[in-house]
């Protein structure tokens, strides 16, 4: 039985412009992301500044990120190299005069000692023109693991690839012309070089890093600082004290639909990470019931985290394959989990995806078809929100 809130919740964060938020939201791309409207509405309503907000599988980190835009202290937590350095460098950065600091020094080791130009003909180099690889390698090999070196890789992460400028000057991006959201196979590439006759661009790592720092700290940094973990969430109570969540808002992996590791390989490259072995950590092939007996030991934990009155919302997408009808994956968790769990469901409320927000539209004839809805579950710990401020007011 579904305990409906009142007022109920409604999706009014797609009213908002696409453009909102703080700048740090878009430093990088993210496969299955949702728009930080998302997550602002349910801060705003179910928080307050000085609590704590977590995201146990924080992707880009949208979540944490807002809550220290929001005065709230963000979690983040995820398994996957390139989540935990993007969740990272967003909820904990260094001052923008330090972190340009940083890069100049790097800049002026690079000039006393470039190295030779790298070999072009494996996979890295059908992205990059050499004389760019050059400058990636060497950052590769010498940034550490520090609060400037970490937003550095984060920033870098940001614009390894995507969209190019035929005069290079104007171009964002890093690479050859391509997309921006996920990394196509290094074949497919050489094949649309030559078919296209496109001309790999000398484009400068480090000038045009310094150009996108200006733009993320154009507001300057979050007011609140937060804390990310690159540690399984079924064991997060080790990392994260328990009772001490507010809120958590979370869009827990898709059921056998995207692959983090494959799709992310050229930024996982720069990190120093094989994407086959992501995708064997993260291990996102589960079938229909191990999928749901990891939800039931996933929301478990979460209640152990929450506050009492705090609330839990998850954002899970519908599954279909071939021509059978979608299912309701979100329903089919919470069937599993009800009788495991002291949590009370408040409300489900359906999500359409728009055709260009899918996840899967990389799949050509196939795309879209496997997401088509996601489903916003709300629970709660105890029968009602210990926190529910409305209305909700969207700042500018």
């Amino acid at each position: 039985m579904i305990m409906k809130l009142q007022p109920p919740i409604q999706p009014v964060w797609k009213q908002v412009s696409k453009n909102w938020g703080h700048p740090f939201h878009p430093m990088c791309s993210y496969m299955a992301m949702f728009p930080p409207q998302l997550p602002y509405y349910f801060i705003q309503r179910f928080s307050r500044p000085g609590d704590r907000v977590l995201d146990p599988f924080s992707g880009r980190g949208t979540t944490p990120t807002q809550a220290c835009v929001d005065g709230r202290i963000g979690i983040a937590n995820d398994l996957n190299p390139l989540a935990y350095i993007l969740s990272r460098a967003k909820v904990d950065p260094p001052e923008e005069t330090d972190v340009q600091a940083r890069l100049a020094q790097l800049a002026a080791a690079y000039r006393d000692n470039p190295g030779s130009l790298p070999d072009t003909t494996g996979d890295i180099g059908a992205v990059f023109h050499a004389q760019t690889l050059r400058q990636l390698l060497f950052l590769k090999g010498i940034l550490t693991n520090d609060r400037n070196d970490t937003f550095i890789k984060a920033t870098i992460a940001g614009i390894l690839h995507g969209k190019y400028r035929r005069s290079g000057s104007d171009s964002i991006y890093l690479s050859i012309d391509m997309p921006n959201t996920f990394s196509m196979s290094p074949a497919y590439i050489r094949r649309y070089v030559k078919e296209k006759g496109l001309v790999y661009l000398a484009l400068d790592v480090f000038e045009k890093t310094g150009r996108r720092l200006q733009r993320l700290f154009r507001r300057g940094a979050p007011p609140t600082r937060g804390q990310a973990f690159q540690q399984d969430v079924r064991q997060l109570h080790q990392w994260v004290q328990p009772e001490s969540i507010r809120l958590v808002v979370s869009s827990p992996p898709y059921l056998k639909v995207i692959k983090y590791g494959l799709y992310n390989w050229i930024r996982l490259w720069f990190l120093g990470v094989a994407h086959k072995e992501v995708d064997r950590t993260l291990d996102d092939a589960h079938a229909l019931d191990a999928y749901l007996a990891f939800m039931q030991e996933t929301i478990g934990q979460l209640e152990r985290l929450l506050v009492p009155g705090g609330v839990c919302v998850l954002v899970i997408g519908d599954v279909a394959h071939n021509n059978q009808a979608p299912l309701n994956l979100a329903l089919e968790v919470w069937e599993a989990v009800r009788a495991h769990s002291n949590l009370r469901l408040l409300d489900l409320v359906a999500d359409p995806i728009a055709d260009h927000r899918k996840v899967t539209k990389i799949w050509n004839n196939t795309r879209g078809r496997a997401t088509a809805t996601d489903r916003i579950m709300v629970l709660c710990k105890g029968d009602r929100p210990a926190v529910d401020q409305l209305p909700v007011q969207w700042d500018s």
